[in-house]
């Protein structure tokens, strides 16, 4: 399917093959379709970027806006543990052929989506758009709660549909755990991570449910963990509604305060 790409093999599976396994199953695992040389490139420079670089920040879930600076962060907590590095599609690419690989990649979910192949890729008033995510779950820690995806209620009129390309691979980079994903007919819990392979892609149905099982290192090797990017959908905010969120945020704030001291003198 695809012609004089970098990137992806000429095997690429067709939008309607996606669609129809989406459909049926709730996502679908395509084999040997990624150039294994692309994965090899991506697979140095972003496992030695996240052992180079410190993370600035907690890793974001929603709130995000326009004009955001690229970010490395990480967060541990109760819903997940991992590094993620954000790249923005306004700002100089951290590593260009990652960017471009996922630029290909949500093309091709457009298009499975019946949306014209470049949505998301330049401004347009729904403020509809995607980033670029690299996520690393370090070994013995790096976790995701199983939970669903969706947009906001007034947002979007069509699926929430992910890919997925793994860069570092069960039994090879790590023992156990890894991404699972529920069967939209079984509705049993699939081990994705075991079937995938170098120059693997997943796509899949972001309102099912799916997780990240905790990384189990290899014994006696050097212990490497789970490293896979994929373009996010995203509605961005605007900063004149970060500003208003903000100011409305003070306002309840101010007045959580004032009732609290019209309280204390009752």
């Amino acid at each position: 399917m695809i012609q004089g790409s970098t990137y992806l093999n000429p095997n690429f599976p067709s939008p309607s093959q996606i669609k129809a396994d989406v459909i049926k199953n709730g996502y679908g695992v395509y084999n040997d379709v990624i150039s294994i040389n692309f994965i090899k490139e991506s697979r140095e420079f972003w496992l030695n970027y996240f052992r180079t670089n410190k993370p600035s920040a907690d890793v974001l879930r929603g709130d995000l806006v326009l004009g955001q600076n690229n970010l490395n962060s990480f967060t541990d907590s109760d819903f997940w543990t991992l590094y993620r590095y954000f790249d923005f599609l306004w700002n100089t690419p951290t590593h260009e052929p990652t960017r471009n690989a996922c630029i290909e990649l949500n093309r091709i979910r457009n298009i499975t989506l019946g949306l014209t192949d470049n949505y998301g890729e330049t401004y347009n008033p729904q403020c509809y758009g995607f980033y670029n995510s690299i996520s690393y779950y370090p070994p013995s820690v790096g976790r995701l709660q199983e939970h669903e995806d969706g947009y906001p209620k007034d947002k979007s009129t069509f699926a929430l549909l992910h890919f997925m390309v793994p860069l570092t691979f069960k039994h090879q980079d790590y023992a156990d755990g890894g991404l699972t994903i529920q069967d939209r007919q079984t509705k049993e819990i699939v081990d994705v991570d075991n079937i995938m392979k170098p120059g693997s892609v997943l796509f899949f149905d972001g309102a099912l449910k799916h997780g990240v099982r905790k990384i189990i290192p290899l014994e006696n090797k050097e212990p490497i963990g789970r490293l896979a990017f994929f373009a996010i959908p995203v509605f961005f905010h605007k900063n004149t509604e970060m500003a208003a969120k903000s100011s409305a945020n003070v306002m309840a704030s101010q007045k959580s305060g004032r009732l609290s001291n019209i309280l204390k003198r009752l």
